[in-house]
């Protein structure tokens, strides 16, 4: 019998299927991670090629008014010529910006063509605190940003949670699936009209990579874990039945000799090892016994 038969026993079979499962487990994990670390890092290429790119023509981008945004264009800087509609501007709420809550300015911007598309100015703290828009004809450069969903929102008029060109008033021939953030060239702090500029998005790789890591580390463990496991078992098999085996002591009779009159070599009788050493009633009837068997032997 195999030394590892004892894995196809019931026991074994069950830490050997939880060994699977878990390890099943970790791997999908540690691939999840990767697929994670590979779309944060081509959010960051994304941002690294467009955040100071050339203004471009908006047609260049976003051929119609229907047209969505394809990820290799986020945050590219496009110029637009219009006017706001600042009686329409509301206000995105839950903003944060250098670790206070505050309000994004939400103001629709009629381009020349026409057509009009959410801007966000910048970032205020309270809503009565904004300053006036900018009135006339205007040039901006913006980046462009895909539209949030705003269809699930219940905000009172004014407000809006999520930055959706359709929960938006005015926004008539509008850029259903896109919004842009203006351009500040100031370095952080409120632009001559008192709006906080927007930061720069967060180019933190994160902890993808060290997570897809450990979750192929805890698989590998545990598979060593429990081949150690069985390592052990095995061994301590082995040292048990080995343990029986050198108890029992094998006498080998010849039966020719026995019957020339040679004695039964006696290294121990099956009652104890050397018990007949030992003067005693017990002793003088096993050897008496012997004797009989040994008659048996040459007689038979």
């Amino acid at each position: 019998m195999s030394r590892y038969s004892f894995l196809f026993s019931p026991r074994w079979l069950k830490y050997i299927a939880m060994t699977i499962i878990v390890v099943i487990a970790c791997i999908f994990l540690a691939l999840w991670q990767k697929d994670r670390q590979d779309q944060r890092q081509h959010e960051i290429e994304t941002v690294n090629a467009n955040y100071s790119s050339t203004p471009v023509d908006i047609t260049s981008i976003l051929p119609s008014t229907s047209a969505t945004l394809d990820e290799a264009h986020e945050w590219q800087q496009v110029s637009l010529t219009g006017h706001y509609l600042s009686s329409d501007t509301v206000f995105a709420r839950n903003r944060t910006v250098n670790d206070k809550v505050g309000y994004y300015v939400v103001v629709p911007f009629e381009l020349t063509s026409g057509d009009t598309i959410a801007l966000v100015r910048g970032w205020i703290a309270e809503p009565d605190q904004v300053p006036p828009t900018p009135t006339g004809k205007q040039t901006i450069d913006a980046r462009l940003q895909p539209a949030q969903d705003g269809s699930e929102d219940n905000n009172p008029d004014g407000l809006i949670k999520a930055i959706d060109p359709a929960r938006i008033p005015g926004m008539d021939s509008a850029y259903e699936n896109v919004y842009a953030e203006v351009v500040h060239t100031g370095n952080g702090s409120p632009d001559e009209t008192g709006l906080m500029p927007l930061p720069k998005p967060d180019l933190d790789p994160g902890n993808h990579l060290s997570y897809m890591l450990q979750w192929f580390t805890f698989g590998i463990m545990i598979i060593i874990a429990v081949s150690i496991s069985a390592r052990r078992e095995r061994r301590a098999a082995a040292e048990a039945a080995a343990k029986v085996t050198g108890d029992v002591e094998y006498v080998v009779v010849d039966k020719e000799a026995l019957g020339a009159g040679a004695k039964i070599p006696q290294p121990g009788n099956r009652y104890g090892r050397n018990r007949l050493s030992s003067p005693g009633v017990h002793g003088r009837d096993e050897a008496e016994e012997d004797e009989l068997i040994e008659d048996r032997f040459r007689h038979s």
